[in-house]
């Protein structure tokens, strides 16, 4: 499924990170051979135990036996999509003291020691893109020049709390967050003014926009999505970032929306993602953040070079309110042809034979399914700001033959979980939308229509517990293929993509 040279992934998997924090900071627990991690190991082992195996595609096409005495049966793939050094565009760091004498000269930036509130300094880390390592020390000698001080947890006075630097990949350029321990933006000025005044006028090439937040709260969260606690001071609203897998379009993400902390790699499980749906297919996905993954596919087919057919249409949602403007944003970048605005509409003189609203509900009502022609009907891409369970009630799978998830660590909402362990329904309609509905909502089987089942996991223990429910739910469900991706090189962690055909 992933399409790296094996060379080169071999290279990867053995190539050394060689950072000099290594051991001391707490953000890495390899430094070499960056798959050679526990969960990585088990990922291999589960996906080769028997109870995956009996449901496994290559185990039943090939008829070989469920029970294997091989731990690891080569199943599960392992993939690093990014080089292992300067490969985080994304980070956040903690503020701290320069000294614990006063507090007003300087701050110092990194990560917590393990199990504690102090502060290590990471300078020049390997695994930062050179323009994050850039912006630390710019930060290091600004606070300190000005006398700025860090938030103290003993004092909780105002101060500087946190920070957050985003690479847009395209320049270069950052977009600094500053996480200010204050209620109001007020209350951080004039230190607040100033600082950013002496970042600018020092290197003026690096930032591409400036925003603050303000956080007084006790507990470990970072950010609130509270908007009136986040405030833009200068540059740009977006940053912006190619569609993997085409030259077509921007993706564009702001400081309240999720973005990966490596856009390289995951740019790569992208274009797989793209390639596991089977052109033509109608497309929902859940958990969408900015809908990156859906329009990547939805531009990939759109590429007649791909020999592949267009996406009649994608829905995408999320809960997040700020992940909307970025996606139609996106959809505006696209050209007509990739997002289908105005493209396949019937015209006046068409030879499509039009249905009434009292023949389309009496089809409906019968079970008929409605003479839609796949070429003539295309829908523009969509968000709906709902959780992913909202989403499906709503109907947003409706019709779908392809689900995209891709949840956070915890995994699926038991909501979603129930609705795909349901069994496939052959009298429930074939219907697009919810208004068409003739049973009951308790009645219906919100994913009927789905055939696949496309799961990105960031956390292998969620995975693991719902991929359990899923293959042992009579739903019909059987897993094709299981690819980690060493995402974030020298931390112990794997993405997972796997893929459920339903037979």
């Amino acid at each position: 499924m992933a399409n790296r040279n094996p060379a080169v992934n071999q290279r990867r998997l053995e190539e050394a990170i060689g950072c000099k924090h290594f051991q001391e900071c707490s953000g890495c627990v390899v430094d070499q051979n960056v798959a050679a991690v526990s969960v990585v190991q088990s990922a291999k082992f589960y996906f080769s135990s028997t109870s995956v195996r009996r449901k496994r595609v290559d185990i039943l096409d090939r008829g070989l036996p469920f029970a294997t005495e091989e731990k690891d049966d080569g199943f599960y793939k392992v993939v690093v999509p990014s080089k292992v050094q300067a490969w985080r565009t994304q980070a956040k760091l903690a503020v701290a003291p320069k000294s614990s004498t006063w507090s007003k000269d300087g701050c110092q930036f990194g990560l917590f020691r393990q199990g504690t509130h102090t502060v290590l300094e990471i300078p020049d880390c390997t695994v930062h893109h050179p323009s994050i390592n850039r912006a630390v020390h710019a930060l290091v000698e600004a606070t300190e020049k000005l006398g700025i001080a860090a938030y103290q947890e003993n004092t909780r006075d105002y101060g500087l709390r946190y920070v957050q630097f985003q690479v847009e990949r395209v320049t270069g350029k950052i977009c600094l967050t500053l996480i200010w321990n204050a209620e109001t933006l007020k209350q951080t000025q004039p230190a607040l003014s100033r600082l950013i005044k002496e970042l600018e006028a020092k290197q003026p090439e690096l930032w591409h926009s400036f925003w603050c937040h303000c956080n007084d709260s006790t507990g470990n969260n970072i950010f609130s999505r509270n908007p009136r606690r986040w405030h833009r001071i200068s540059g740009p609203e977006f940053i912006r970032e190619p569609i993997p897998a085409t030259d077509q379009g921007w993706l564009y993400f702001s400081p309240l929306t999720f973005r990966q902390g490596n856009l390289d790699g995951f740019d790569i499980i992208a274009e797989d993602v793209a390639r596991a749906i089977p052109g033509g297919s109608k497309v929902c996905e859940l958990y969408a953040g900015v809908g990156l993954l859906g329009l990547t596919a939805l531009s990939y087919h759109a590429n007649e070079e791909n020999g592949s057919a267009p996406l009649p249409w994608i829905r995408c949602s999320d809960e997040n309110p700020s992940n909307s403007r970025c996606f139609y944003r996106a959809v505006d970048s696209l050209p007509l042809h990739v997002s289908g605005r105005g493209v396949g509409q019937m015209q006046d003189d068409s030879d499509e034979k039009f249905l009434t609203l009292a023949e389309l509900a009496a089809m409906v009502e019968s079970g008929k399914t409605p003479p839609i022609s796949q070429d003539s009907k295309r829908e523009e891409p969509s968000y709906l700001v709902a959780s992913a369970g909202q989403a499906l009630k709503a109907g947003q799978a409706l019709g779908a033959q392809v689900l995209i998830v891709d949840p956070p660590r915890k995994g699926l909402e038991s909501e979603v979980l129930d609705e795909l362990c349901k069994p496939f329904n052959p009298n429930q309609p074939y219907v697009e939308r919810s208004t068409f509905l003739t049973m009951f909502d308790d009645k219906v089987n919100w994913v009927n229509d789905v055939e696949t089942l496309i799961y990105v996991s960031c956390g292998f223990d969620a995975l693991a517990r719902d991929c359990e429910r899923l293959l042992s739910s009579p739903a019909g469900w059987v897993l094709q293929s299981a690819t980690g991706y060493v995402l974030f090189p020298g931390s112990d962690h794997v993405e997972t993509l796997a893929i459920f055909k339903r037979r």
